[in-house]
């Protein structure tokens, strides 16, 4: 028995070694660190072998698939959730951090289209599509094109265009309509850095969304504008005694860190931290490290600015956002206003790949940590933040449609609209409607007044239509700074000390 046992283990190794040899010689080795020689090693054995054609569109979406794993697993084995790949369609984003054409709205990506979330102040869809719209296709010459059929880089293709150009997308509501929504693209104003008037003759605001570097025929950068905007306002309302500055970093996520000190690069501008806080060599503002050590930033001017600075952050504020306000507390113990910073203690850097069939493909990547005063971290030791609490219409989030809904329905959805109807009709006490997602005779009596004031078609139900107008007064409402509670209350605080 045992010799039969040896007979047949030898058999096996021998026809282990057979096999191995075999598929040796049919299958050269290829080494693992020439991924792209694997890649098309893997397309023409498919070609030769393999049941199915391979099109080159799947060649490309392969191809692209492969790169975002390949990311993805690094990111995922360092537990790091903001590396990744960044797709960007060369006509349909951003020809700058300042300004894009396209149709303004905000969007998850889903295998039957595009799911909108948000509109983009001055969106040419505000008033035509809604949160809550899908977006499954487009119509062109006659003929309906749908996105389920395409790549995501092709859906792109297809979305852009230039300012004045008008495109008939196929829309599926939330009622489970399809309908065709024309809509014009125009070129959408999107400053990182601005000012506006906030009708005080001793108080100026700068408002930054984001942080952006200077790029040759593509964007000024914010360190320009910001530089340009400062010194307006210096020789204006900034010009005299007892003079304030907003500094507003609020809902700002971040960005390039180099918009914040140019590294005392020769021929660039200096940094917003630069033109805001004086040198001092004794007192280090924030510091970065990366794989190839730590770099300490300090301010550039000779002088403290001669107006005091107010800064205003909320939980939205990160990453390069937090820097600058952490700059500001360090060096020169500027007051923050508002609520309790993201806690964001690393940056980010962003490196262009390539571009494939009319789309920039980059890696966003996590280059390392940052603190700020003795080492401190955002992560451990938060920024110190005077308490102003938001209210009204800003704590609102944009109202995503449930499809049609009338007396005694119930939605989760609903409540974002009970809310709204809360603070447009300024209810109080007993007025106020609930705010559960039930459709009572309250909430149907506060919608018939609603489209009896905005002068629609009357009704008392939650239609597509009631809610396309809900939308734009909304926004209306978000972008008008009277009713910006925190922003408002500071400038209380200002006036009064």
């Amino acid at each position: 028995m045992n010799r039969k046992l040896g007979i047949l283990f030898l058999i096996s190794v021998l026809l282990a070694f057979l096999a191995g040899y075999f598929i040796d010689s049919l299958v050269p080795s290829i080494r693992e660190n020439n991924a792209e020689d694997m890649i098309s090693f893997i397309e023409e054995e498919l070609e030769n072998y393999y049941y199915y054609d391979l099109d080159d569109d799947m060649k490309h979406q392969a191809y692209i698939n492969s790169i975002r794993a390949a990311i993805d697993t690094y990111a995922s084995l360092n537990n790091d959730p903001y590396t990744r790949l960044i797709s960007a369609p060369m006509n349909g984003i951003p020809r700058s951090d300042e300004s894009f054409i396209g149709f303004g709205i905000s969007f998850i990506y889903e295998d039957e289209g595009l799911l909108v979330n948000d509109l983009i102040k001055n969106s040419p869809a505000i008033g035509k599509l809604i949160p809550g719209d899908m977006v499954i296709g487009l119509r062109s010459n006659n003929e309906d094109i749908y996105f389920y059929t395409m790549t995501q880089d092709e859906v792109y293709q297809l979305l852009s265009g230039n300012v004045d150009e008008t495109k008939t997308l196929i829309v599926k509501t939330a009622d489970d309509d399809v309908i065709y929504v024309d809509i014009t693209l125009s070129n959408i104003e999107t400053p990182t850095v601005y000012t506006l008037s906030l009708n005080q003759s001793d108080i100026a605001y700068i408002k930054i969304d984001t942080f952006s570097q200077s790029v040759d025929d593509v964007t000024i950068g914010s360190a320009v504008l910001f530089d340009q905007i400062l010194r307006s306002l210096e020789e204006t309302i900034l010009n005299g005694q007892e003079r304030t500055l907003i500094l507003d970093l609020r809902d700002n996520p971040g960005g390039a860190l180099s918009a914040l000190h140019n590294s005392n690069e020769q021929g660039v501008i200096r940094g917003i931290v630069q033109q805001l806080l004086p040198l001092n060599t004794d007192l280090p503002l924030f510091s970065l490290e990366s794989y190839a050590g730590t770099d300490i930033f300090y301010g550039g001017l000779s002088s403290k600015k001669p107006y005091d600075i107010k800064v205003l952050v909320n939980e939205h504020s990160a990453s390069a956002a937090e820097v600058l306000a952490a700059a500001l507390k360090v060096g020169e113990n500027y007051t923050l206003y508002g609520s309790e910073t993201f806690g964001k203690g690393v940056y980010q850097n962003q490196r262009f790949l390539f571009e494939s069939r009319g789309v920039n493909y980059y890696l966003s990547y996590t280059e390392g940590p940052w603190f700020y005063g003795d080492r401190m971290s955002v992560i451990d030791t938060p920024l110190e933040v005077e308490p102003i609490t938001q209210q009204g219409i800003k704590t609102l989030s944009p109202m995503i449609y449930p499809g049609e809904m009338s007396l005694d329905q119930v939605s989760n959805l609903l409540s974002s609209y009970q809310k709204f109807l809360n603070i447009y009709f300024n209810y109080e006490g007993l007025d106020k409607l609930r705010t559960d997602g039930y459709f009572d005779q309250k909430t149907a009596d506060a919608i018939l007044l609603f489209t009896t004031l905005e002068h629609t078609s009357l009704t008392s139900e939650l239609s597509r239509d009631v809610a396309l107008t809900m939308d734009r007064v909304y926004r209306e409402l978000l972008h008008d700074l009277s009713n910006d509670h925190q922003l408002n209350e500071l400038i209380g605080v200002i006036l009064s000390s």
